[in-house]
């Protein structure tokens, strides 16, 4: 088991509207005991530059801004947030209080929120890992694939694992048993 935390990258919904994106929420599910604990981010549409800048109008409220159903079981602590990124002093205070110094990304939108996440824990001096094959973009595959490209390239191409590296990772050391 990884002394660190898998954190679920905004898997709610309004999110979960390609197959590409709902077949990241089982991958968690499957995968979750392998990790000290399973965190999750929620994102809300409060920000005016989403209507402003992107036209985008969805996530304000009710349904779709619920956690898929299958992770309420897993899912041990939330972070609600108002942007792309969850780094906040919350879940900052949370991670420090835990003793967590290895957290593995996973969810949606790779290309938006899930890397927004990963360079923040980077930057935040976290051991950041993002789990490509628990990742997906709504906007398709080519956006997914540039964005595990640029998290390739700005956290360490070692970094960037799927599940099945994870035996592989521990036992180099690169991830806290």
């Amino acid at each position: 088991m990884i002394k660190g935390i898998l954190l679920a990258v905004d898997l709610q919904n309004g999110f979960l509207i390609t197959p590409e994106c709902v077949a990241v929420v089982p991958k968690v599910v499957a995968h979750a005991s392998q990790f000290h604990q399973v965190w999750a981010t929620r994102f809300f549409n409060r920000n005016p530059n989403f209507s402003r800048q992107v036209n985008w109008n969805e996530m304000v409220s009710g349904h779709e801004t619920e956690l898929s159903y299958a992770l309420i079981g897993v899912v041990s602590k939330m972070f609600d947030k108002l942007s792309y990124s969850p780094m906040s002093p919350a879940l900052l205070q949370a991670l420090q209080r835990d003793a967590i110094t290895t957290v593995a990304v996973c969810g949606v939108d790779t290309d938006a929120c899930v890397m927004a996440t990963a360079l923040g824990l980077f930057d935040a001096g976290f051991e950041t890992f993002v789990v490509s094959d628990a990742c997906a973009s709504s906007g398709g595959q080519e956006y997914h694939e540039a964005a595990i490209n640029i998290l390739k390239r700005n956290i360490g191409e070692k970094y960037v694992i799927s599940f099945s590296d994870l035996p592989t990772m521990l036992s180099l050391g690169l991830a806290i048993n």
